[in-house]
This record gives C-alpha cells, structure tokens and sequence, in this order.
C-alpha cells in the first residue's frame, strides 16, 4: 500500500512539474521593430522606472559603492556614475522595445525629448521633475554632494571657452595622449575623456566649481542646459575638435 501510495505521488508530482515547466517556460518574442516615437505616457512612465532604478535598485547600490571609494580620481568616478546611469537607461529603453545598445539608448533619449517637447506643459514639469530627481540621487549617492545650480548665461559662456579651449593650445602632455591614442579606438575615447575634463576642470574655478566636488557639481548644472542651442553647439564643437586630435569620429547625433 505505501509503495503505491508513494508511486501514485511520485507520478503526480511529475504532471505537476512538467505543467509548470509548459506554462513557466517564455515563448519565443516576436521580431518586433523598434519604436519610432514615445507618448506622453510612455515618456513619464520611463522616466519614473529611470528613478527608480537609481533610487531603489542594483543602480543606486552601485552609486553607493562608487562613494565609498572616494580615492579614485573625481573624472573616472563621474565616468562610472554615467555608466551606471546608463545602464539603468538601457534596462528601461530595452523595456519600451528598444535595442539594448548605444544605438537604442540614443534612439530612446532622442524620442525621449520629441516627447517631452510635444507633452503640454503639466507633463512637461514632471519630465523636468523627474529628470532632476534622477540627478540629484546620482549626486546624493555616487558624492555626497547636493546640485549647484547655473545660470543660462553663465553655461553659455562657459561652454564657449571649453570649445575654444578644446581648439587651441591643450598643452603638451594632453596633446601627446591624445596623438598617442590614434589607431586605438577605445584608447582615443579614453583620451578625449580626459582631455574635456582636464578642460574642464581648469576652467572650472573661474565660474565658481572649484575642486573634485566642483567638478562633479558642474556636471551636473551642465546637463540642464544641454537643450540651449548655444550650449549643445559649443559642447559639440569641443567634442569634435578632441575626437579630431585623437584621430576618432564624434559620437554618434540623435536620428531625426
């Protein structure tokens, strides 16, 4: 009696197993295009997971280890926290349907902003919102630092002198690491890098950013001008000249 007993279970638990397996095993995902526009609700709903990536999940856990090694140089950790937040872009992008690549995060962010310009104006505070929420938990988690705002006008001008700065005389040491890493496509991204935050970070003090903290704090103040058009140009321009040193092609622009 009990050895049929324990077969009769035995066979029920292998039906019970091999029905979860059926029903818990994913179909294969249909080829499906990538999207070509976000709406309204889309574009808020995206931007809140962004947050929460950052806030409550493996992103703002990163951060925190990146604060507690706070021995690495300021440009290499901003570096990492911009891989972080990236990464968390991807993760959320990948889940609206775009490719899990630079491609498809830079696809993401293009209709990110398309939608954020054709939202209405209630839809377009809480983008902002959200948008500086996500910045002030990198700062907060990654540097125990708070925003330090810019003024318009002030990210113009400063814009302008990186550009110009990127063109002129770089000094020895930055020209040579940049003539050194042509042939090397990672290397000369890597050198370009460097250059623009060495830029940078000289100029940094003479708008009131001084130091490591005034380096990451400056960062993130430019980010929220990057749709000036003066802004965007004189960026793009510096990044240009640098990658032209370096003997590598600008970043890829956003379709259109």
């Amino acid at each position: 009696m009990l050895l049929r007993t324990t077969a009769r279970l035995g066979r029920r638990v292998a039906e019970q197993t091999h029905a979860w397996k059926r029903f818990s095993t994913p179909a294969a995902a249909p080829d499906l295009p990538p999207p070509t526009s976000l709406s309204k609700a889309q574009a808020l709903s995206s931007s809140r997971i962004v947050l929460d990536f950052v806030r409550l999940g493996v992103s703002g856990r990163r951060l925190d280890a990146l604060a507690a090694a706070p021995e690495a140089p300021v440009a290499d950790r901003w570096v990492q926290a911009m891989q972080v937040l990236v990464g968390a872009q991807a993760h959320t992008a990948a889940a609206f349907g775009y490719e899990a690549s630079e491609k498809g995060i830079i696809s993401y962010r293009h209709h990110l902003g398309l939608a954020a310009q054709s939202a209405g104006p209630e839809a377009l505070e809480e983008l902002k919102s959200l948008d500086k929420e996500v910045w002030e938990e990198v700062l907060l988690r990654g540097f125990a630092l708070s925003p330090k705002p810019m003024a318009p006008e002030a990210a113009r001008e400063f814009a302008g002198k990186v550009a110009a700065a990127a063109a002129g005389d770089l000094g020895d040491a930055l020209a040579a690491d940049l003539a050194a890493a042509k042939g090397d496509a990672q290397k000369a991204s890597g050198a370009v890098m460097r250059a623009l935050a060495a830029v940078q970070t000289e100029l940094a003090p003479t708008i009131g950013y001084d130091g490591a903290d005034g380096y990451v704090q400056l960062q993130v103040a430019l980010m929220e001008h990057l749709a000036d058009p003066a802004v965007a140009h004189a960026t793009q321009a510096a990044t240009h000249a640098l990658c032209a040193r370096a003997g590598i092609t600008p970043p890829t622009s956003p379709p259109q």
